[in-house]
């Protein structure tokens, strides 16, 4: 536990992050946590970490939104290999109008070709990433993603793509009968307990939020890149705090959206970890659904989960804002490493520290 202590007082003497929150589990038991450094630090405010800082998960909401989609499954709302065309009895398909399928091409034929599972997986070939909210105000975005799908064409390969789990988050919607924040908190929160995940946080849930970027500046050059203009960013010189980092989430969904947008403790964090770990809630996802979520089918992609060194012997996820679930089936270890990583002079890749906590926490499980 001291090792863990001292590698993440220097990361933070390094300035990786202005404050961290470390949680780990074992069988569903607490093995260590602590909070360390600042959720805010500015010049004129500093607010001390707690371990009931509420973080943006950011990319991290794709695991709940694997696991909203997986509840639908179980419920038979949903199967994974049919394609989206078809998917929630045709509901999702119809809000993209596809009646008139000569309107949408690309997107008609990708709905056709695309199935559930592929969302989950990574394995759609839609590209990574794309600005829904610089393309004009009202566009729809089956207009939009006509356009994404135009300039750069579905491929046949594995692409780490937040516009999958733009999809997935709808199509949990469509297959739900109820807006995202309400089919999240009804199919996922409440059967597991998370007490202060939701999207957009009320101060009466929890005021003590880590805070991120000034401003979007780096989304703010990817637009530039990409030849688009965007008028509404955030003030440059005021952290983000309580509302979702990610331009997408935050200007184009309103702060809800299934490839981001949840705020969460390492607790909550931690719980769903634990759940895939091996500790299976009574009634919720059967065991065999679970087992298929953290199998790797190649690509190093399971449903919703990622495989490869950042997990070693495991599988697990991470959030651009600086969040990080491991989960290790195996030993039924649960291991949350939130930081805020953009809330510092210059980001920095973060990966070694996560890995050395990791590698603590595996001698840690060993001893017990």
């Amino acid at each position: 536990m001291e090792r863990i202590d001292r590698i993440t007082l220097d990361a933070i003497d390094r300035q990786l992050f202005a404050g961290a929150v470390i949680r780990l589990e074992q069988d569903g038991e607490t093995r260590y946590e602590k909070a360390f450094g600042y959720s805010l630090k500015t010049a004129e405010r500093q607010v001390p970490m707690t371990v009931e800082t509420l973080f943006d998960l950011a990319s991290l909401t794709k695991l709940f939104t694997a696991t909203a989609v997986l509840t639908l499954v179980s419920k038979g709302k949903l199967e994974l290999d049919v394609p989206l065309a078809d998917a929630a009895g045709g509901k999702f398909a119809a809000q993209f109008a596809m009646n008139v399928s000569s309107q949408l091409p690309r997107v008609s034929a990708m709905l056709k070709t695309t199935t559930v599972r592929d969302l989950l997986t990574h394995a759609s070939g839609i590209h990574y990433w794309y600005p829904f909210y610089a393309d004009g105000v009202g566009s729809s975005f089956a207009s939009i993603l006509e356009t994404v799908l135009t300039r750069f064409p579905q491929q046949k390969t594995t692409i780490y793509s937040d516009i999958n789990f733009m999809l997935a988050g709808m199509l949990a919607e469509q297959a739900g009968g109820m807006a995202l924040n309400k089919a999240m908190a009804t199919l996922v929160c409440r059967p597991l307990a998370l007490e202060c995940c939701a999207y957009r946080p009320t101060p009466a849930q929890n005021t003590a939020f880590a805070a991120t970027e000034f401003g979007n500046r780096i989304e703010m050059k990817m637009v530039a890149e990409l030849g688009l203009r965007f008028s509404g960013w955030r003030p440059l010189d005021q952290p983000i705090m309580g509302e979702a980092d990610d331009g997408n989430c935050r200007y184009f969904f309103g702060g809800t959206a299934g490839h981001a947008g949840l705020f969460a403790t390492a607790r909550d964090l931690c719980r769903l970890g634990t759940l895939y770990a091996g500790n299976a809630v009574p009634g919720f996802l059967p065991e065999a659904l679970l087992k298929e979520a953290v199998t790797d089918y190649g690509n190093g992609r399971g449903l919703g989960f990622q495989f490869g060194p950042r997990y070693p012997d495991g599988c697990g996820h991470t959030g651009f804002t600086g969040t990080f679930l491991y989960v290790n089936p195996g030993r039924r270890l649960s291991l949350s490493i939130l930081t805020n990583r953009l809330h510092v002079p210059e980001p920095q890749n973060i990966d070694p520290f996560r890995e050395a906590i990791t590698e603590t926490a595996l001698e840690m499980a060993g001893k017990q």
